[in-house]
């Protein structure tokens, strides 16, 4: 019974390693190629700081050149170079600087050509997998010690054991090998820097040597890995039995080994040879070995736990031995959760707050201690840390200040990251800084809990923290505006779906372009023309409009769409038409009209007159105020709407004009009568919207 266990554990035991070497077999090689691919996107920040490296190198070159130079006021004493020499050198590596990544593109694709040479090359009877390879072992190892069941399995257990561990020792050091190519690379200026002097020059010829070394390596690491693949699926398809009849498991596995052994240390061997190599894969495979251990250790020793970390574990020792295992579960669920180096840099840096995050006596004591130094000493708060400040109530949240603030707030407020933040006070419900772009505008950036305050009256924005919460942000300064949110609409039918996204009120239909200046420009389903504005920027317009929320949390005036007059004729003979083109345009309107003055249309006004000499103005009501005294409201055949205001026939004197001149009587300017409409007032236009001064108004708390 207890040997079918046995095997039974050992036998999952080898499956699960062959599943992990399986797992992690096909994706090193076709990921980690010889170009930059996964270096630039899974390190983004040695690309971006690729110029700053070239500047530096020039830089240094600049340094190196000078110091050449001054040494040439020595004499022969300096055993200084030649002087001409030196500047048409330190000329050409400060070309070669700014070409520093073309030429390391094309060093990267003459390697390739190997590269893909030898992972094209079919493998088909000899194709790879580790599945089934534990089969093999076992029935290998049957016809060696048949006498003893368990004494088989021990052995196939650490056999797999020892393949898988050196095979994966192997694709870590694939690994490093293409990391230290990468970052050859990337800092390949420094070493263009050190070419032009006579002194230095050596070094930039062990740093060709290096690159070409390790691209070397790189090919190997394609040899070594797909020669092991062979060897792998001979071994799985012969039990490794030779062509000549010799052979055998234990000659196969020792000769896997030794091969596995000698990819891993092929640039110690290539070093003796005189290339310039980097060493790697030393120490990465026992750290991991270590860091299990580690864990295994937690884990295991529940008594340890317990008495060390009182509270979660400390009865531990004094139960059976099921309760020993849960109470080492309880103590390391309570290390993960209490004892993070960050929890004790924060507790450092928390002012006005009796609450820590890190265990209390004396292990706290020393944690606090010890986060303060880093806090020193540049480090930064998780964004964990600082919830349990800001999420709190301000009487017992404590507050976080100073350079620690400024550094750490980016990694609790993401729309922030991007700023360089002073004067950054963190406390319960409440976050305020001072961010300054790169240009080196400074906005004061004021932010309020949405679950702590009621929402304000001044315009905001609401964004959400990195723990999910919701903030009501405020800005004021001269760049206040890009704290808004800002949608960029082309103007295009196929924006609809980012029209919905940003306004989730908005009308099906509607369409919006970016007017610029906070303004947009929306064409609705009706046809109608509008021009919104954000709060941010304007203040809130006289003329009708209505409140459009982004989601955002920004405020936006839609305006109303202006009432639009027809096209009326001028001149002789337009008389008619002009009066059939009002009845068709106004079909509410009362009086019998004689002749149509629309020279004003663009204003949004226009005129008629009617038989008894009075009159009516029209004035759009999304561009007039209310008239003062009688008036009456007209709805056209479009749905606009109009103030009509009826004037009384009247005659006025105006002087005559001839040529543009006018025309004297003798002393006096000639003149005529000419009737008129007189109105007892004109409404006021609107204007636009005023430009808003950004300011923070603070919002009131909620009451609890």
């Amino acid at each position: 019974m207890l040997d079918w266990i046995f095997e039974g554990i050992v036998t999952w035991i080898s499956s699960m390693v062959t599943k992990v070497m399986d797992a992690v077999s096909g994706l090193f090689l076709n990921a980690l190629g010889t170009d930059m691919t996964a270096m630039e996107q899974y390190f983004p920040f040695v690309s971006k700081a690729f110029s700053v490296m070239q500047y530096t190198a020039w830089a240094v070159l600049f340094l190196v050149t000078v110091w050449q130079l001054f040494r040439v006021f020595g004499g022969p004493i300096t055993e200084a170079e030649n002087p001409m020499v030196l500047l048409l050198r330190s000329a050409i590596f400060a070309l070669l600087i700014g070409y520093a990544k073309p030429i390391f593109t094309i060093a990267l694709n003459i390697a390739r050509a190997p590269y893909t040479a030898l992972m094209e090359i079919s493998m088909t009877s000899e194709d790879f997998t580790f599945a089934g390879i534990e089969e093999a072992l076992k029935n290998g190892l049957t016809t060696v010690v048949a006498a003893s069941t368990v004494v088989g399995m021990l052995l196939m257990v650490i056999l797999m054991v020892s393949l898988g561990w050196n095979y994966f020792k192997l694709l870590l050091e694939t690994v490093e090998r293409y990391v230290v190519v990468g970052v050859l690379c990337y800092t390949s200026p420094l070493s263009y820097s050190l070419g032009a002097s006579k002194a230095t020059v050596n070094v930039f010829r062990s740093w060709c040597r290096m690159i070409g070394s390790q691209l070397l390596l790189l090919v190997m690491n394609v040899w070594f890995l797909r020669a092991f693949d062979s060897s792998v699926g001979y071994f799985i398809g012969t039990g490794g039995t030779l062509s000549n009849g010799h052979g055998s498991v234990f000659l196969w596995l020792f000769c896997a080994l030794a091969f596995l052994k000698t990819a891993q240390r092929f640039d110690s061997y290539l070093a003796s040879l005189g290339l310039n190599v980097a060493q790697t894969g030393s120490s990465m495979g026992m750290e991991l070995l270590m860091a299990a251990r580690t864990l295994g250790g937690v884990g295991g020793g529940s008594r340890t736990a317990g008495s060390v970390f009182k509270g979660s574990g400390s009865t531990a020792s004094s139960g059976p031995v099921g309760s020993v295992g849960a109470s080492a579960s309880g103590a390391f669920s309570g290390f993960a959760s209490r004892f993070k180096g960050n929890s004790y840099v924060r507790d450092a840096v928390v002012t006005g707050s009796s609450t820590n995050m890190g265990a209390g006596g004396a292990v706290g004591f020393v944690g606090r201690t010890f986060g303060g130094i880093a806090a020193r000493n540049g480090a930064t708060l998780s964004a964990e840390s600082i919830e349990s400040v800001a999420a709190r109530s301000p009487s017992v949240s404590g507050t976080i200040a100073g350079d620690i603030a400024d550094r750490s707030l980016g990694n609790y407020m993401p729309q922030l990251s991007g700023y360089q933040l002073s004067d950054t006070q963190i406390t319960g419900g409440h976050i305020s800084t001072k961010a300054v772009d790169a240009d080196g505008r400074m906005t004061d950036v004021e932010m309020f809990s949405t679950s702590q305050f009621d929402k304000p009256d001044a315009p905001h924005s609401v964004v959400n923290a990195a723990d999910g919460s919701a903030w009501y942000q405020m800005a004021e300064g001269p760049e206040a505006q890009s704290f808004y949110d800002m949608p960029a609409f082309s103007g295009d039918l196929g924006d609809a779906q980012q029209v919905a996204a940003a306004f989730p009120d908005v009308e099906e239909g509607t369409v919006l372009r970016d007017a610029g200046d906070g303004r947009l420009e929306a064409a609705l389903p009706d046809g109608g023309n509008a021009l919104w504005y954000s709060s941010a920027f304007y203040d809130e317009p006289e003329a009708p409009h209505t409140v459009m929320q982004s989601a955002g949390g920004t405020d936006w005036y839609a305006m109303q769409p202006n009432a639009e007059a027809p096209v009326f004729e001028s001149g002789e003979g337009a008389a008619t038409y002009n009066r059939a083109q009002f009845t068709a345009f106004m079909p509410g309107y009362e009086s019998q009209v004689t002749t149509v003055d629309g020279s004003m249309s663009k204003e949004g006004r226009f005129e008629v007159r009617h038989e008894d000499g009075s009159g009516t103005m029209f004035y759009d009501t999304t561009r007039y105020a209310t008239p003062r005294g009688d008036h009456k409201v007209y709805e056209d055949a479009r749905g606009g709407k109009w103030y009509g205001v009826r004037g009384e026939a009247a005659t006025e004197r105006k002087p005559v004009y001839e040529n543009g001149k006018p025309v004297y009587d003798g002393r006096n300017v000639k003149t005529t009568v000419v009737e008129t409409v007189r109105y007892k007032g004109t409404p006021p236009k609107f204007y636009e919207p005023k430009a808003r001064q950004p300011s923070v108004k603070p919002p009131k708390r909620k009451r609890n």
